[in-house]
């Protein structure tokens, strides 16, 4: 019986190969590698499948081959891609990994996403990071359970609802704040806001903000009850 593990070692760099689904390559996670290789030696083989695609340690193969040191690899015979996040060592995969790999694999609700996110990322001079516009698009009430939709593949988006939360951070990215309104503490009370009033009214945001130095409340319920009251209050003043 063929065994499913081999353990080698080699300084042939080209019979390795990326897998496109994996994790964009981050250069500061290979300096800090390459540091701690150089320090202390390899710890952890790098793992790839029979094809010689790495499954995990990527990272640790650039930092590797950067120092013409001996590449000690596994292959594990019953690897598979959709594995490449569990099987992974340096880093756990962010909602952001996770979003990537679907999208690289055809998912049409993250390709999207990646778009929009990519976009309000230069919009805002990287003040709107792609995570909460990841987490912003998710389709729903509520933001919870994005990292788990997206390891299910289940994840979808509700582009009129992050269009309209967007326009109103805008708004109020223009008056003084007691917090940035890029940040989560306004984001998801915000889209909450959109849900409870069928939308949001640009007039009463502007109100809303310019009328309060809009606090930051460590819990997430207290700021919803908050920014549901403020909110309430200028579409009162304003007759909305």
């Amino acid at each position: 019986m063929k065994s499913k593990w081999y353990l080698g070692e080699t300084k042939d760099y080209d019979k390795f190969k990326y897998l496109d689904v994996n994790r964009e390559i981050m250069d500061s996670n290979v300096k800090k590698l390459e540091k701690d290789i150089l320090k202390n030696g390899l710890q952890v083989p790098i793992v790839v499948n029979e094809d010689y695609e790495i499954i995990d340690g990527q990272h640790r193969f650039i930092a590797l081959r950067r120092n013409k040191m001996v590449v000690v690899y596994i292959i594990n015979r019953a690897a598979k891609d959709e594995n490449i996040a569990t099987i992974q060592e340096s880093r756990k995969w962010t909602a952001l990994d996770f979003c990537n790999y679907r999208a690289k694999k055809g998912d049409l609700s993250c390709m999207r996403a990646l778009e929009v996110a990519d976009d309000w990322f230069r919009e805002s001079q990287k003040k709107m990071s792609k995570l909460r516009t990841i987490e912003l698009l998710m389709d729903g009430v509520s933001s919870s359970g994005l990292l788990s939709r997206l390891k299910k593949g289940t994840y979808a988006i509700n582009e009129d609802c992050a269009n309209v939360v967007y326009d109103a951070i805008q708004v109020m990215a223009d008056l003084e704040m007691g917090t940035t309104p890029y940040g989560q503490k306004i984001i998801r009370p915000l889209k909450s806001l959109y849900h409870d009033f069928q939308g949001l009214d640009m007039d009463v945001i502007f109100h809303m903000t310019d009328k309060n130095f809009i606090k930051a409340y460590s819990n997430e319920n207290d700021q919803l009850d908050y920014m549901r009251h403020i909110y309430g209050k200028s579409k009162k003043d304003l007759n909305k």
